[in-house]
């Protein structure tokens, strides 16, 4: 595990080649999910084929990882959609905005030690955050609860898993888990410590 620590200015942990190739990865495919996208009916349209408003309803596609990032603001469909009209826009901007900030941060970075600079911090919080809810979406709920294996085997009985699935999805909780505690080692060096000067 890579423990962040406070220094002078900021936070440190050391971080692997590997660990940094797999979360720049990472955030350039959740940052690439929240573009807008070109739906079908806006290609037509600008060709002069269809000009039906009812294909224009929701630019949300159904996607389990966007529903984690963009959840539906209320459990009534109708009062759910309406309000996605209102922030959906908004809140992909923001959440790209910062996946972008913090894709340049990385990238600008070189050697094994990853240095946060004070007043940086939550932007790397909140976009580890926006990866990990990205991540949730690929995995099964029983994969999120440790505590399910009664559940984990029966759900493998009904619906079997080729080897390539199995390997893919062993990676992708294993990389869910170290960003997990990854995070929480940067919240707990921020909980713990005075605000470094």
């Amino acid at each position: 595990m890579n423990i962040f620590r406070p220094v002078p200015g900021g936070w440190v942990c050391q971080l692997g080649e590997v660990e940094r190739g797999l979360f720049l990865k990472a955030i350039s495919e959740v940052r690439t999910l929240l573009d807008p996208p070109v739906l079908p009916f806006e290609i037509t349209t600008m060709l002069g084929e269809d000009d039906s408003e009812d294909a224009a309803k929701d630019i949300h596609l159904s996607n389990a990882s966007l529903d984690r990032l963009l959840p539906p603001g209320a459990a009534d469909e109708q009062t759910a959609q309406t309000m996605r009209d209102l922030t959906d826009s908004q809140l992909r901007t923001q959440k790209a905005e910062r996946l972008d900030r913090l894709y340049q941060l990385l990238s600008e970075q070189t050697g094994p030690t990853l240095v946060i600079k004070s007043g940086q911090e939550w932007d790397w919080l909140g976009g580890i955050n926006d990866v990990r809810l990205a991540i949730s979406g690929k995995l099964s709920p029983e994969d999120l609860n440790a505590d399910s294996q009664p559940d984990k085997q029966m759900s493998s009985q009904v619906n079997p898993k080729t080897g390539n699935e199995k390997f893919e999805e062993a990676l992708v909780s294993s990389f869910y888990e170290w960003l997990s505690g990854w995070q929480d080692s940067l919240l707990q060096a921020i909980d713990s410590w005075p605000q470094p000067s």
